[in-house]
């Protein structure tokens, strides 16, 4: 049929669209969405390093500029005085190490401790390179191996003196200290993960281990002479994988739900237009009730020409249904009122609300009421009974209520005032359901 197979293709075609939607946006969307996060993540993770670096190191700056804010440590005053006795106090709140005041050529005159050797190892030889790599603020930084032990060495320019009077020469400060486990834990509380200080210089930039989900960053750490002397490199397990794994289960349980959707879709499309019209067809058909197909609501041109078609043959069955059992009702009435015109009793029926539909000839005699001012009129308003007492008529409702009839003696107002008394008797009427459908009435003309 013309009508199914073009049903069937367009189920076909939305199922196909409908997957091929679903796996576009599951790709495109996790897809992008990894993609952009790892991108963003290995941008930032080297520039997050060095920014923190920065930032551990302000507090050490800042202690050298006060440092040298201070006059008792400037040569001239070292010249006279030697070194405060308070500077190892100073140095040690400031979080350094070891202190030197040199001329510009980096020539050491004072140090703290004295020891000159050890700090002779890791001062700028060559005032000339150091002068190329200065830093464009007012201290310089720079990092020293010292055997295995890294430093972190701040350096700024204080007035010089010269045959103890100021001058322009100038002279450096040079504050060191060691990088050592407190170090890498200030680091590791701004970037979580762990914090690796290597010897041999690399190359920044990040790695991704995709086996542990780990982010490698290194960063160069430059010595004195703007050359690579240290790298330290941070590994972390970011929060972002776990973010892009419960994306993942959402998106799997988005296609879930998708493909749950889709299925429903099709079975109620198949339900819509192809099961419950079929039903019902079916249902009219077994039944011979048009009303099925008319409860069928599609607005394909065939199915409804089908649906019209189907009404119009249930109808016309119908009508000559009807039609026969009209002429079948109508001879058998004719032939029942025939029989009871021919009673010399009165008989009258009403229906189930007590309005007569029946009167015959001897009932029109006896009431003095032709059956045409008879006919829909309410018995009980047309004639009234009058009960000698409630029993009686309690009895006759029990009476018609348990068997069905009823017979006794009735004393009746005629429609003119006048009364008479009747020997009466009442039958139920039930249709096929065994519903009451009302009431046949026969009088016996009154006693004299």
């Amino acid at each position: 049929m013309k009508l199914l197979r073009n049903k069937i293709i367009i189920l076909v075609s939305i199922a196909a669209l409908v997957s091929i939607g679903i796996i576009t946006f599951i790709h495109l969307f996790f897809g992008s969405s990894v993609e952009k996060i790892k991108r963003n993540y290995v941008e930032t993770q080297v520039q997050l390093l060095q920014n923190n670096i920065k930032v551990n190191s302000a507090s050490a700056t800042r202690s050298l500029l006060y440092l040298a804010s201070n006059s008792d440590i400037r040569p001239c005053e070292i010249a006279k005085y030697g070194l405060p006795e308070s500077l190892g106090y100073r140095l040690g709140m400031a979080g350094f190490t070891f202190l030197a005041i040199t001329d510009p050529r980096f020539n050491p005159t004072a140090t703290y401790p004295a020891d000159k050797k050890e700090i002779l190892a890791i001062i700028p030889s060559d005032s000339h390179i150091f002068n190329k790599a200065l830093s464009d603020g007012r201290v310089t930084i720079y990092y020293q191996w010292k055997n295995d032990s890294l430093f972190e060495i701040l350096t700024t320019s204080i007035p010089g003196c010269t045959e103890l009077r100021s001058d322009s020469i100038g002279a450096w400060i040079i504050a060191g200290r060691y990088i050592n486990e407190e170090f890498s834990s200030k680091l590791i509380l701004k970037m979580p993960g762990k914090i690796i200080i290597f010897k041999d210089p690399q190359a920044s930039g990040s790695i991704i281990h995709k086996e542990t989900n780990t982010y490698s960053s290194t960063l160069p750490l430059y010595g004195w002479d703007n050359f690579p002397e240290a790298s330290i490199r941070i590994e972390t397990q970011p929060e972002i994988m776990q973010l892009l794994t419960s994306q993942q289960k959402t998106l799997l349980f988005v296609q879930i739900i998708m493909v749950a959707a889709f299925l429903l879709f099709i079975y109620f499309y198949l339900n819509r237009y192809y099961i419950l019209p079929m039903r019902l067809v079916s249902l009219a058909l077994k039944q011979k009730d048009p009303e099925y197909i008319r409860m069928i609501s599609d607005s394909d041109p065939d199915f409804n020409s089908l649906q019209t078609m189907l009404i119009n043959v249930f109808n016309q069955e119908r009508m000559l249904a009807e039609l026969m059992k009209r002429r079948s009702s109508e001879h058998m009435n004719s032939f029942h009122a025939a029989i009871l015109s021919r009673i010399n009793e009165a008989v009258y029926a009403t229906d189930h609300k007590g309005i007569i539909t029946y009167w015959n000839k001897a009932a029109e005699d006896l009431y003095h009421t032709s059956e045409k001012d008879a006919i829909s009129q309410v018995s009980q308003v047309l004639i009234k009974n009058h009960w000698k007492n409630t029993i009686e008529e309690k009895h006759q409702i029990e009476s018609l209520n348990t068997t069905g009839v009823w017979q006794g003696i009735l004393n009746q107002e005629l429609p003119d005032g006048s009364e008479i008394i009747v020997e009466a008797s009442v039958t139920c009427l039930y249709d096929n359901s065994s519903n009451l459908i009302g009431h046949l009435t026969i009088v016996r003309k009154p006693y004299l």
